[in-house]
């Protein structure tokens, strides 16, 4: 069983770097269960094509870790601005965080199940990476309106340039066509057209074994 990304939007504004800080608290109900994510979003140098550029990391991943929620979780995301910066978010529904100050989001996952993604909305940053997946979960209680699977795998794939985010920025503000993408990226990874001896020294790949 794959899971894909979807349309649930964790907003992330990034200037550098940036600390995101996911939290499960008990807000409303005592019962529910609670686990707390530290996220930390930085520039680092990787070669996902086998070009070396400048990608936005989680937890110095790329892409970052899945965050992984229950239904009925009250999620608290708090951010700190460390430097100036636009708003987080989407544009037109709050105005932006001054530098150094903090702004927290609460929400509480209920009906959403299923699998979707968090990226950063601002400045083409997406392009860059800061991606990863969310994943809402049912609770024990809640059947399940099929067979409970073996085992799920998460599957992130999107085309992916190597010119640099803001390069591509800049060619869309002027009016110029991007072009075709330079490749496609599973997992952050490039294709190889299954075959690893194809694989040049120094790029990452990944197999996935699916049993029929």
């Amino acid at each position: 069983m794959a899971s894909f990304g979807g349309s649930l939007l964790i907003h992330i504004a990034i200037l550098f770097r940036i600390v995101l800080l996911f939290s499960l608290k008990n807000l409303s109900l005592a019962d529910d269960p609670s686990a707390n994510f530290d996220l930390e979003l930085s520039y680092i140098t990787a070669s996902p094509l086998g070009v070396p550029q400048q990608v936005i990391a989680v937890n110095g991943q790329f892409p970052g870790p899945t965050i992984n929620v229950t239904t009925n979780d009250n999620v608290v995301a708090g951010i700190q601005m460390r430097r100036a910066s636009w708003q987080d978010g989407v544009l037109g529904t709050n105005c932006p965080i001054p530098p150094n100050w903090n702004w927290t989001y609460q929400f509480q996952v209920k009906d959403q199940i299923g699998s979707f993604f968090y990226f950063p909305s601002l400045n083409f940053q997406r392009a860059a990476g800061g991606f990863g997946s969310f994943i809402i979960t049912n609770r024990d209680i809640i059947p399940l309106p099929f067979n409970m699977p073996d085992g799920d795998i998460v599957i992130i794939i999107g085309d992916w340039y190597t010119r640099n985010h803001m390069a591509l920025r800049t060619s869309l503000d002027a009016g110029q066509d991007l072009g075709m993408p330079d490749g496609v990226l599973i997992n952050g990874k490039g294709p190889y057209r299954y075959n690893t001896t194809l694989v040049s020294d120094g790029i990452d790949y990944e197999t996935i074994n699916v049993d029929p």
